[in-house]
Formats: C-alpha cells, structure tokens, sequence
C-alpha cells in the first residue's frame, strides 16, 4: 500500500520532493525516506551521479547498505539506469522519459560526464548493424551504448 504524503516534505521542502512522491505514486511503488531521498538528489542533480558522489551528497542520510538496496529496486522498477565509467564505478541516472535514449562523453580529466543524443540518422545506422550482428553471430542484443572519453577542457557540467 503506498504512502500518498511525502514524508520528507518538512525536511525537503522543495519540489524535488513531491516530484518524487509523484514518481513513486505514478507507477503504484511504496513510498519510503530512502527511495525519496535518492530520487529527489537525481531529480535535483539533474545529471548522472556515482555512488560516491550520491553518498557525499545526501550527507549520512543514507548508509551505503541501503543505497545498494534502493538503487537495485528503483533499477527493478524502470526509474533508473546504472552504467559504469572509466574508473568502473557504478554511476546512477534517472530514466527521464521512456523514449529518451542517449549516450555518454566521459571526460578524463574532471570526471565529468556529459549525456549526448545522436541524430537519427546515426541511430538508424547503429540498429541496421546491430541487426546484422544479431543475424550473423545468432545472438539477440537488448541494448547498445556509446561511450566517448575525452576532455571538456573546463567547460562541462561537472566543472561549471
């Protein structure tokens, strides 16, 4: 049974809070403090996080056991993508929308990253080779991901 009020409202008054009550509530997932707290950084941050960064962030109010416990039920539930960078921490991003797919630039000297979309057309490419793929070696890919490495030299999110 859900929870219809945000528990965390006193303590987070802003919105980020109710968006994520919403979240939960829309797709009929029980509310709890942990869930909203993590939710509400990503809704808040806005860009993709790694454990780290989300542990620094939410200052003690999550212990790392429970983080892995959230993040693996909200990634159960469609509410999240987990993806590893260079150094092959788990780095968090909320699923925007369900049609949004995008890629990543990593940039090698801040750590940044960067989410990319590709034109159409390039997509396009890519799915007619996955298809070849999947034709020629009998395997069945669910999805693809393209990760560029670079350096932003000063000017991405991350350093802003």
């Amino acid at each position: 049974m859900n929870n219809t009020t945000c528990s965390l409202t006193k303590k987070d008054p802003d919105h980020y809070c109710i968006d994520s009550c919403k979240l939960l509530n829309s797709k009929n997932i029980s509310i709890t403090n942990p869930r909203l707290i993590l939710l509400s950084l990503l809704i808040k941050e806005d860009k993709p996080l790694t454990v780290d960064q989300i542990l620094s962030l939410t200052k003690g109010d999550l212990a790392q056991s429970t983080l892995y416990r959230v993040l693996s039920d909200l990634k159960e539930f469609g509410l999240i993508t987990e993806f590893r960078n260079p150094e092959n921490s788990i780095v968090v991003e909320l699923n925007k929308a369900e049609s949004e797919h995008h890629h990543h630039i990593f940039c090698e000297s801040c750590g940044g990253i960067t989410d990319i979309s590709l034109s159409d057309n390039l997509e396009n490419l890519i799915a007619e080779e996955i298809s070849r793929i999947q034709k020629n070696l009998n395997v069945s890919i669910r999805e693809h991901a393209l990760e560029l490495y670079g350096t932003c030299g000063g000017e991405c999110r991350v350093c802003e």
